[in-house]
């Protein structure tokens, strides 16, 4: 976890569990997303869904 680094952004990913920073690897093709661009991903389903689609391969992600 710790040094993965956002697929958008650059963002580097800290020592913080990512259940905590909410950051989203994708479940089919392991792209990683930080914080903030996993939240702008589209394809969220409800107002208390964590994933979202992975713009690389249109899989779902997850939190990480």
């Amino acid at each position: 976890m710790a040094g993965e680094m956002c697929a958008i952004c650059g963002k580097e990913h800290g020592a913080l569990p990512s259940v905590i920073n909410k950051w989203h690897r994708c479940t089919n093709c392991g792209t990683v997303y930080c914080d903030d661009c996993g939240r702008t991903l589209p394809g969220k389903k409800g107002l208390l869904d964590g994933t979202r689609a992975c713009p690389h391969c249109g899989n779902r992600t997850e939190l990480w």
